[in-house]
């Protein structure tokens, strides 16, 4: 599969930390709840950009066991 450049990965992974700093400095919490997990890997799944064999998203180039599980984390192309 065709990933993002590095340069482009370093980007996205930077721009998601900061997201998920924010969102634990306001109080919210960390991680997303099992429920929503489930909904975001189900969706991530089936997707054409989800490279299943690296468990990554060719968009943006994350990991999506991890991605999904932050809360304040979102699919690049808005499916969640």
């Amino acid at each position: 599969p065709n990933f993002p450049s590095i340069s482009q990965m370093a980007k996205n992974l930077s721009q998601d930390l900061v997201k998920n700093v924010k969102s634990v400095a306001s109080g919210n919490s960390l991680n997303a709840n099992q429920p929503e997990i489930d909904k975001r890997r189900g969706i991530c799944n089936s997707c054409e950009f989800f490279a299943k064999a690296q468990d990554r998203c060719t968009k943006c180039g994350c990991y999506m066991g991890v991605k999904t599980y932050l809360k304040a984390s979102k699919c690049p192309i808005g499916k969640w």
